[in-house]
């Protein structure tokens, strides 16, 4: 007797599977599947046939491990598999996936993104285009003022010299050197941004590195009445860094904190190292005049400040070396309370 259930299931079988293989033929994804026991090509689609057409060799097992999985065999797979990854193949430009199904299957799934990545180009470079023309318009701003005050100091000098008395003379020309410092400053500032691109990265022992910096900083905050303490909480060790950016790093802190608590009653800088997972947290906090949300919303934008003198470059290039170090930085503030300036950078590795 014919097991009519049966043949029905079969034939439900049948009908599912075509209709997913109709669906991964279709699809504008590559999709490859390997079987890692027998270590041979089960399944490519169109789309993966198309990408890699005109090198067909490349479609098999051997060919595609040694090409999309480099590191398969020699690296956990929770490292591996799950990943995004890039290939530049040919004239395209590959995102592509790896999954391990079972134990026995890798399915890699293959997108082109050529174009996307164009746009992104594109749009990455217009972005910086903008930066750049901000900057520049910043420089020719920041280095203009002084300039046409020199020039103009120059001209009613020279074209009363003979009348000015020596005393008035030597007004001139402190004038005249007052905005040449002006313009010595700025240049400092930018130098700064390329002055330590290649960070020498190393463990650097929190609790010694702010004895020390402290240390270094206490005379002139003394002599401006203000109070520095620092609290480093347990758990808190080392911290992978460079110290020559690090100390310059928390000299720009220490210094827009205390130009902060100007004309401030009882003002104090409290220094807290922390622990967060894997991370070192540095925060560098105030009681001074705070910020509004108008200037902390502009505080890396270069040139903009809201201090007397200042070019506006500093908390842009202490941003570039926390960045540098593979950390980041978060400014908090609140108008007439206070500002935490935080810097987190990767622990080191004898805290692992």
């Amino acid at each position: 007797m014919t097991d009519l259930s049966a043949d029905r299931r079969s034939v439900g079988a049948d009908v599912e599977n075509s209709l997913y293989a109709g669906i991964m033929e279709t699809i504008d994804l590559g999709i490859v599947i390997l079987g890692v026991k027998r270590r041979d090509l089960i399944f490519k689609n169109k789309f993966a046939t198309e990408i890699f057409s005109g090198s067909p060799n490349l479609l098999e097992y051997g060919t595609l491990v040694s090409m999309l999985l480099s590191d398969y065999g020699s690296k956990p797979s929770e490292e591996i598999f799950g990943k995004n990854y890039t290939l530049r193949f040919k004239n395209r430009l590959l995102g592509y996936t790896p999954y391990m199904i079972d134990g026995s299957f890798i399915w890699i799934i293959i997108r082109d993104i050529t174009e996307r990545s164009r746009l992104e180009s594109i749009a990455e470079a217009v972005n910086s285009m903008d930066n750049i023309s901000y900057v520049f318009s910043g420089i020719r701003h920041e280095l203009g003022n002084p300039i046409n005050s020199i020039k103009m100091t120059l001209s009613v000098l020279k074209r009363n010299l003979k009348d000015y008395s020596p005393s008035a003379v030597e007004k001139f020309v402190d004038r005249a050197m007052t905005e040449i410092t002006r313009v010595e400053f700025l240049l400092q500032a930018l130098k700064s941004f390329s002055i330590f691109e290649n960070p020498e990265i190393q463990d650097v022992r929190i609790e010694n590195f702010l004895e020390r910096f402290i240390a270094l900083v206490s005379s002139d905050l003394h002599h401006s009445g203000i109070r520095i303490t620092k609290i480093i909480e347990s758990g808190v060790s080392d911290v992978s860094a460079d110290p020559r950016l690090l100390h310059q790093i928390m000299l720009n802190l220490i210094t827009n904190a205390s130009d902060a608590l100007r004309d401030k009653d009882n003002p104090q800088i409290l220094i807290r190292a922390s622990k967060n997972r894997y991370l070192v947290t540095i925060a560098v906090e105030d009681n001074g005049c705070g910020m509004s949300d108008e200037a902390q919303a502009n505080l890396f934008k270069p040139f903009y400040t809201t201090k007397t003198r200042g070019t506006g470059l500093g908390l842009m290039i202490t941003l570039k070396m926390v960045t540098l170090m593979k950390g980041n930085m978060k400014i908090q503030s609140v108008k007439d309370v206070g500002t935490k300036a935080i810097v987190m950078f990767p622990e080191g590795e004898s805290d692992a």
